[in-house]
């Protein structure tokens, strides 16, 4: 009697064993999560390159400025986007797909400042890398 007792506890304790271990924790990893809409009226930045093509972006709101050795002066509507690793602003000039992207992360430029944001500027198929800064930070008027 004692064994078949003994033999009893054992067998529900491993039961219980295997029904813990087949028990799925649902998790979220942040790093995993896709891309979703923001308010892009939150949000502004100031990005600006001087390898291959000087360049400079101000996004307000919902709108691009871009200035560029490339591409006459224009601002346009944007959709912005977030995730874990920065920001994403689309539109489209003349007909070609425009993105910056801003990740978070120390951007030395080509003067050796320190900025808190990495820039890259895409349009009609080149890329061009920067650097970034919080805030809408507009030209003087010359």
């Amino acid at each position: 009697m004692r064994s078949l007792l003994l033999t009893t506890i054992c067998l529900t304790g491993s039961l219980a064993l295997v029904a813990c271990n087949n028990h799925r924790v649902e998790t979220t990893d942040l790093s995993q999560q896709s891309t979703m809409e923001m308010p892009v009226a939150s949000a502004a930045f100031t990005a600006f390159g001087n390898k291959e093509k000087s360049w400079r972006t101000v996004v307000k709101g919902n709108k691009l400025s871009v200035e560029a050795d490339f591409l006459k002066p224009i601002t346009v509507v944007v959709v912005g986007s977030a995730n874990t690793n920065g920001f994403e602003y689309e539109s489209t000039v003349n007909g070609q797909p425009i993105i910056l992207n801003i990740r978070k992360n120390i951007c030395i430029d080509d003067n050796g400042y320190q900025n808190e944001f990495i820039a890259t500027l895409s349009y009609a198929g080149r890329t061009y890398q920067g650097c970034a800064v919080a805030g809408a930070i507009e030209t003087a008027p010359t």
